[in-house]
């Protein structure tokens, strides 16, 4: 399932393009921060960190992955590693970034210490994961998924974990037909973000923690 042609198509999509813009706001990015994205997929967001000139590392269990990251990225490092157990030493980045990743996760608190360890501290860690109370909930059946979370239970896992979480938003509404969701909650998330009903209901949740 997850080969090459399909890290290429959901890259191309209008929502991972979406979703990928309100991380880099969360990351609140500075000149000479160094990145780690842990599931780094095919290589999209590294790529684009290249493009705006941030140094970025990325890993992920699937060597499918890594080889299509490879292929995409320019002077970013790739490596093959488990996000409970990452191959780096203490302190040693700026900024994390996880973009669905977390809900394949067998022990997610295992693998925020692990985040945190290689965080400096005061460093910024952000999140993109489906969103438990989105209307539809049968999108995110997938053999993969482990668990689902809301935002308040992964808020809670991100506090318990020795982050502060700094700013949590949910986009790409549940529109009564899955095609109405794609054409018009898409494009149209900021407004849909700011009405109370829709406002925690989004299919992705985003979230920023600073590392304590």
């Amino acid at each position: 399932m997850y080969d090459e042609g399909y890290y290429r198509y959901r890259e191309q999509t209008r929502d991972f393009r979406a979703e990928t813009d309100i991380l880099i706001r969360l990351l609140r990015l500075e000149p000479g921060c160094r990145i780690l994205e842990v599931g780094c997929g095919g290589g999209a967001f590294l790529a684009r960190l290249e493009q705006e000139g941030y140094e970025a590392t990325g890993v992920d269990l699937l060597d499918e992955a890594v080889e299509s990251a490879r292929k995409l990225v320019q002077g970013s490092e790739v490596l093959s590693g488990d996000a409970s157990d990452l191959p780096f030493e203490d302190g040693c980045f700026d900024r994390l970034v996880s973009h669905h990743l977390v809900e394949h996760l067998p022990d997610l608190p295992a693998a925020l210490y692990e985040w945190g360890r290689v965080l400096r501290p005061g460093g910024i860690m952000a999140i993109c994961t489906p969103n438990r109370l989105y209307p539809n909930p049968r999108i995110f059946d997938d053999p993969g998924h482990l668990h689902i979370y809301d935002p308040d239970e992964l808020r809670r896992a991100v506090s318990a974990a020795g982050f502060e979480p700094r700013e949590s938003v949910t986009v790409f509404p549940g529109l009564w037909k899955d095609r109405i969701s794609v054409k018009v909650g898409v494009p149209l998330y900021p407004v849909f973000s700011r009405l109370p009903y829709f406002s925690g209901r989004g299919r992705s949740i985003l979230l920023s923690a600073d590392r304590c």
